[in-house]
């Protein structure tokens, strides 16, 4: 700020004439400064999920770059580096932590127990001690929840539907990845509920894929399941091509699968989680507790078809599940 004095004499006495000029910053409020947000994921994928997490964000008018600023980190796939990247963000520190995956949530909150965490697909947040209930979660995190046993259900029906024969189900188990757990236990329920047989076959990488084409044919099963996380999601094509090449009905829980050539996929609206992470990310900043937010599970389910693979598999779709589904690619 500026003092400009000047003086002038008005009918013989002296003026003083004091004027204040602040230029630019006169009656201007002292910059808000932005929120830091820190993005803490397993994945090897640093695009995973992002640009649903930014357009939610956006959507709320947050804008990166503006009024805040994003700290990305990424085990790309190493899950021991999780630990050290959480307590990276918290010594920086941030506002917050997004932690993508159970891993991940498990991660900051060993990191730290007073900077808000939004958790987003996590598996059971409860039974890995991440909140002490869905309705109350009673600590410094809350989040999206992104399995459960109504998923579970609709999972079996698309498959009773497309396969009215069904009877035994082989699934494609990642056991280096235990979060998934929950999603087995789910899928066997749900199927021995109605009358299928699960053959569960542990694939712990890439390389072992092929290896365990004996052991899922040995029970002659009529469908394959490939569970959602693990290496199966860094490695989807290579997954479809096995399935393909097995001519077994496959199905999985992300719509890209069905994209790439998989049979079918049915799994949440992965747009609608981040959109929700987002709207309770903006809900901390404004003042809100995590520890009264409820953790939402997910409302809307999304069914895909590729017709091109169920035609080379032999297979006819009856109308009414052609009907259900949100995509059908040809």
């Amino acid at each position: 700020m500026q003092l400009l004095c000047t003086s002038r004499c008005v009918f013989g006495g002296c003026f003083a004439l004091i004027v204040l000029v602040a230029g630019s910053v006169l009656g201007a409020q002292p910059a808000t400064k932005p929120f830091r947000i820190g993005w803490l994921g397993a994945s090897s994928d640093a695009s995973r999920g992002v640009t649903e997490f930014q357009q939610g964000l956006r959507d709320l008018r947050y804008v990166e770059g503006q009024n805040i600023v994003i700290e990305y980190r990424y085990a790309a796939g190493r899950i021991d580096q999780l630990p050290s990247l959480a307590a990276e963000l918290a010594a920086l520190p941030v506002d917050l932590i997004l932690a993508v995956g159970t891993p991940a949530a498990r991660a900051a909150l060993a990191a730290t127990r007073t900077i808000p965490i939004v958790f987003a697909r996590v598996g059971d947040p409860v039974g890995n001690g991440l909140v002490a209930s869905l309705a109350r979660p009673g600590g410094n995190a809350t989040g999206v929840t992104v399995f459960t046993a109504q998923l579970a259900d609709k999972r079996i029906d698309a498959l009773k539907d497309a396969l009215p024969g069904l009877s035994r189900l082989a699934a494609l188990h990642d056991p280096g990845f235990s979060p998934r757990e929950i999603e087995l236990k789910q899928i066997m329920a749900a199927a021995s509920s109605r009358k299928v047989q699960v053959h569960a076959v542990s694939v712990r990488g890439p390389g072992a894929l092929e290896q365990a084409l004996p052991d899922i044919m040995k029970e002659s099963p009529g469908a394959l399941f490939v569970e959602s996380g693990g290496w199966f999601e860094d490695n989807p094509q290579q997954t479809v091509d096995f399935a393909l090449k097995s001519r077994l009905p496959a199905l999985y829980g992300r719509r890209e699968y069905a994209e790439t050539g998989g049979f079918m996929s049915c799994g949440i609206d992965y747009r609608e989680m981040y959109r929700t992470a987002a709207d309770y990310i903006s809900r901390i900043l404004k003042g809100a507790q995590p520890a009264v937010l409820p953790v939402q599970q997910p409302t809307k389910v999304q069914l895909v078809i590729n017709m091109k693979t169920a035609k080379a598999l032999g297979l006819t779709i009856p109308p009414a599940l052609l009907l259900r589904a949100n995509q059908i690619f040809e």
